[in-house]
């Protein structure tokens, strides 16, 4: 478990992040806006910048020093792009790799190294050069690569950003399997990967955490405020600009849309509607204050 106490972050022009108090454990999502200062919590949680205040606990254990996390073995972050040494195999980067993390016997390195590629199911593609990698197969090296050092704790910041639709559902299907073993740290603005990986998320807007609790609990933020209509096709554009429409299904000549509102619709063509994730997400980015 990672627990943050007062953790804020200031520069000369702004202050990134307010007084976060945050306790992640199983596999937690931590969502946005842009700009809202989530990578810049990762980096302060895997010790590579400063924090101005604040405590950082890992598994109970405090390992704040001064402004800074304390190296430790615990946690491994992985950033959102990742590609290293792109005209050597996967195994020998990952050999390499465990070399400069001091591995320093052949034989326990030979066995880490395969170790890492079984977990991320890469022992196929373990003589094939980096450069020859789809963008999710390097990511999963970039897994392997942290698993060497056996974390208890990983961290991803957009860990699906730039996947197709297949790639991005075999990685979080992986991301889903370490999630047994592991703490997981998910930083992201893609919600679809936040529901089916999420145990309990954080919503950052401008520095400040607005949320903080279980997918149901963010569901029920948005109680109240969903309503479902059918309309013509044929009116859709005009529907588009008087009204707030988050989601639209077409349906033979009609389309079944979703439409916020904070506020009740008296109109008998509307049902209120149970709320989704992006429901809920929407629901508090519009309607927390900062």
């Amino acid at each position: 478990m990672i627990e943050i106490s007062g953790l804020t972050k200031r520069t000369k022009k702004k202050e990134i992040l307010r007084d976060i108090n945050i306790k992640m454990d199983g596999i937690y999502g931590l969502i946005g806006p842009n700009g809202a200062g989530k990578t810049t919590l990762m980096k302060i949680i895997s010790g590579l910048t400063s924090m101005s205040s604040g405590r950082i606990s890992i598994n109970g254990e405090d390992y704040t020093k001064g402004k800074y996390l304390k190296q430790n073995k615990h946690t491994a972050y992985l950033p959102q792009d990742f590609m290293i040494y792109p005209k050597v195999t996967v195994n020998e980067a990952l050999d390499h790799i465990a070399l400069l993390k001091g591995i320093l016997d052949k034989n326990v390195r030979e066995q880490k190294v395969y170790n890492s590629l079984k977990e991320v199911n890469l022992l196929e593609h373990k003589g094939k050069k980096m450069s020859q990698l789809s963008g999710g197969l390097r990511k999963r090296v970039g897994i392997a690569q942290l698993l060497l050092d056996e974390p208890s704790i990983l961290l991803f910041d957009e860990p699906t950003a730039g996947l197709d639709i297949e790639e991005r559902i075999r990685f979080r299907n992986l991301l889903k399997h370490l999630g047994d073993n592991h703490v997981i740290v998910i930083s992201s603005h893609i919600i679809e990967d936040i529901e089916f990986l999420a145990t309990r998320i954080g919503i950052l807007k401008e520095g400040k955490l607005l949320f903080e609790g279980t997918p149901e609990k963010l569901k029920q933020a948005a109680e109240q405020k969903i309503w479902t209509a059918q309309i013509p096709l044929e009116e859709l554009s005009k529907f588009i600009l008087d009204q707030d429409v988050i989601s639209l299904t077409e349906e033979g000549k009609n389309v079944n849309v979703r439409v916020y509102s904070s506020t009740s619709i008296n109109s008998s063509s509307y049902e209120i509607a149970t709320p989704r994730l992006l429901d809920g997400y929407l629901s508090v980015i519009r309607e927390h204050k900062i």
